[in-house]
């Protein structure tokens, strides 16, 4: 029986060069991998965004670490750059370096380590009909009382000689506004019987601390001329001390 084989356009067995074109059809899988592509790409973006801002971070930190470490340098130049608060040794030769007693700070300072603004205030806080405060000969007997000029006056005169004392609002007051003196930086600070700020700093906060009554006659004091020359501030320590 032969068998015969209908010519039809649809027959499969037309050779590959010969069959005609088709447009793709998508499949489901085929859709899947288009859609990944841009999700990729998000991806990619999102990573370079991060890694400019990592590095923005980087510059912006190391930036602001070198302007740091610039006002430090230049600020430690200034310090060194100041002369120091010394007023030499006598009334006479402090008078010549324009040096003037300080109550704030029990001691004759020259101008660039004065605060004369917060001096004056302090002057003015004290329990006294004006504000002033009251300097005593002797923390048992009241009845001795010394003024302003007679503690600027003291500073000349013999160790055994050269001791007042206050109260602990006095002292309250006192560091008080010293602290203030130390925020304006308007003067070179100076610390009789203290090696730094700080030092003096940690001294007033256990001071105020206690909580002593303010009435108290306890805080010795004796009048210089600043800073402390070699070998005098070992017995200079205690300036502020309580007894």
């Amino acid at each position: 029986m032969a068998l015969s084989f209908s010519s039809s356009s649809s027959d499969p067995f037309i050779a590959n060069a010969e069959k005609p074109e088709y447009s793709k059809v998508n499949t489901s899988d085929d859709e899947e991998a288009e859609l990944y592509i841009p999700r990729a790409r998000q991806s990619s973006n999102l990573r370079t965004v991060l890694c400019y801002v990592v590095k923005l971070v980087i510059v912006v930190m190391a930036v602001y670490g070198l302007i740091t470490m610039g006002i430090s340098a230049v600020v430690r130049f200034r310090k060194a750059a100041v002369p120091p608060c010394n007023c030499g040794s006598s009334i006479a030769e402090a008078l010549t370096l324009h040096c003037k007693y300080d109550s704030l700070s029990t001691s004759w300072l020259p101008p660039h380590c004065r605060d004369d603004e917060m001096t004056s205030l302090f002057e003015k806080s004290g329990p006294g009909p004006n504000g002033e405060w009251n300097y005593y000969a002797s923390n048992l007997n009241t009845s001795k009382i010394f003024t302003i000029e007679e503690m600027a006056l003291m500073a000349e005169k013999p160790d055994s000689e050269r001791q007042a004392w206050a109260t602990i609002e006095w002292h309250d007051k006192h560091c008080f506004f010293t602290l203030l003196k130390q925020v304006r930086g308007r003067a070179k600070m100076q610390y009789t019987g203290f090696p730094s700020g700080t030092a003096h700093a940690e001294h007033c906060a256990m001071g105020m601390a206690e909580r002593r009554p303010g009435k108290q006659i306890v805080v010795s004091m004796n009048p210089g001329f600043g800073d402390a020359k070699p070998g005098e501030l070992k017995m200079m320590i205690g300036h502020m001390g309580h007894q």
